[in-house]
Parts: structure tokens; sequence; C-alpha cells
């Protein structure tokens, strides 16, 4: 069987390349983004109560994945123990569908503003519904190989990091992207070892290098 699907519209994010994409929507509280709908395709009938939703299911399509693996090696683990991919929330699956819950912000004609969002910048869209706490919230609900939050790193911004981020047109939503995107430590769980190395990466228009230090990048 071969199925079509056609995307309603695409992710405006902070992030235009995989590497510190939050790897939870929820670890980037303070960052904001937009769900583009399809003008052509979506008529605002559509989005008719939505505003009335605190919080919505994206569906999505991992468009940055090119293949997938049937055991991947999930960072909580040290990025060496190997997992199934159903057993984790990989990018690279048989069919590369994201599922991720966000905060909605606020509606505006076929822009949705929303947060905690953890997809890359120009990620389709395929579908949206809102989330029920009456129904998707289960208090008995487990994971044993991440059971809570990864420890946030604390971020340090060098004097010329800080002088960039303070002459940014968007300085406040700059320095609220930097923090959520580094506090959680984007390295690839294999490289965490090597101390002091630096790593170069992106987020809206900045190029960045870091290095990390005992528990401070």
């Amino acid at each position: 069987m071969t199925l079509e699907l056609d995307p309603i519209g695409v992710v405006r994010s902070p992030w235009p390349e995989k590497f510190t994409v939050p790897r939870q929507g929820v670890l980037a509280r303070h960052c904001e983004a937009r769900i583009e709908l399809d003008p052509a395709r979506i008529p605002a009938e559509a989005l008719r109560g939505l505003s009335s939703v605190s919080h919505l299911w994206v569906l999505a399509w991992f468009h940055g994945a090119t293949s997938w693996r049937p055991t991947v090696r999930p960072p909580r683990r040290g990025g060496s123990a190997r997992l199934g991919v159903f057993a984790t929330r990989s990018p690279h699956r048989p069919n590369p569908l994201a599922l991720t819950r966000v905060r909605l912000l606020a509606v505006e004609d076929r822009s949705l503003r929303v947060s905690e969002i953890d997809l890359l910048d120009g990620t389709p869209v395929l579908d949206l519904k809102p989330y029920l706490p009456w129904a998707d919230a289960s208090e008995d609900a487990r994971c044993d190989w991440a059971p809570a939050a990864p420890t946030p790193l604390a971020v340090r911004l060098a004097p010329a990091a800080e002088a960039a981020v303070a002459g940014h047109p968007r300085s406040a939503e700059l320095r609220a992207v930097l923090l959520d995107s580094l506090r959680w430590d984007p390295r690839p769980a294999h490289q965490r070892g090597d101390a002091g190395r630096r790593f170069a990466a992106a987020v809206l228009d900045v190029d960045l290098h870091f290095r990390v230090e005992a528990d401070e990048l």
C-alpha cells in the first residue's frame, strides 16, 4: 500500500540545522516559532475554535532524516547502548513522522504562534489536533530509560558574544533561543568526554561557537 500525504503548512522555527534543536519541545519553553498554514489548502474556518485550545499535537515530517535504523543510540543513554527505534523518539524511523506537543500562543489568520516546539525550520506539517489533558495525560506513565528531564548546563556568554547579542535586532529572542538551545547540551553523546572541544552551530541568523568544561557551556 502506498499513501500520499500533502503538507498543510510549514514550521518557521529558530533552528536552521538539527544540531541545536532541543530534543524535546518542553525544554524550549522560551523559544517561539510559527506554524504557517497553506491558505490555498486550509480555509480560515478550519481554525474556528482553535483560540480556545492551549496546546496542540503537531504531526509533521522529519524532512532532514534521510534513512532509518532498527536500533538507535539515545544520547540519554550515553550514546553507546542501543534501543529499538520504536522505544525512542529518534527521527530515523521507517516513516519519519514527528509528533510533538506545542503551546499555542496566538492564532493570527493562517499563522499559529507557538512555543515549546522541537522542530527544524522548514519542517512540513501534516496535521494539527488539540491536546486533551483528561485524555492525553497519564499519571502512571513511565519511560524507564528517560525517567526525568536532563540536568541543564550553566551557559556563559563570552564578552564578545554578549556584545553581539545585545546589538542584534532581535536581541531578546536570540538570547532566549541561545539559552534554551545550549543548556541541554546539544553535543553528540560520544563526544561529551572531549573536554574543551569547540563546536559550531547556528540559531536564527547567527553562527556560534561553544565549548563545555565541567558543567558550564
